[in-house]
């Protein structure tokens, strides 16, 4: 690998971790447009999973480790495997939001005990979340485009020292 994949990795998940970390609205994280940055940027299978993972864990490390990483963490793998197929950056968005609301909201109403198990249950499970995936779409929208741009204007200016 070389010393610029390396540092675009390390570039990732300190941004990830960094914004985590800092005080932001419920669900509004970059998590999912690092998923999906790294499935469409990063060439080399391995990186494009460990970056997002990795990020997390550290991050969960100082905010909490839970129960819910083992439905979490496979569900953002899944995320990085689907963006490895898209592209375009606003379906990889609106359908890795969409996948992880169902996913992560199911998860609440399957392991807690806020609502009722029944159908009745999921549906107010669910319908109580709806704020909270707006946050994830329009954060997902935000930083995937920081991230993409970013990503391209750093390759600019370095074509350019080059030149």
């Amino acid at each position: 690998m070389k010393k610029e994949h390396y540092t675009l990795l390390a570039l990732t998940i300190f941004f990830l971790v960094f914004t985590r970390l800092i005080p932001h609205p419920p669900n509004f994280t970059p998590i999912l447009a690092t998923c999906i940055f790294a499935g469409m940027k990063f060439k080399q299978h391995l990186y494009s999973y460990l970056a997002p993972i990795l990020a997390m864990f550290i991050a969960d490390i100082f905010i909490g480790l839970h129960s819910g990483i083992f439905i979490i963490y496979p569900t953002l793998l899944i995320i990085v495997f689907l963006a490895r197929k898209f592209t375009s950056i606003n379906s990889a968005s609106i359908l890795s939001s969409l996948f992880f609301f169902i996913v992560t909201n199911f998860q609440v109403w399957i392991y807690s005990n806020m609502y009722q198990k029944d159908l009745y249950g999921l549906i107010e499970c669910y319908t109580l979340a709806l704020p909270f995936f707006s946050m994830t779409l329009i954060s997902t929208f935000i930083y995937s485009y920081i991230l993409f741009i970013g990503f391209e204007l750093i390759t600019k200016i370095k074509i350019r020292d080059k030149i």
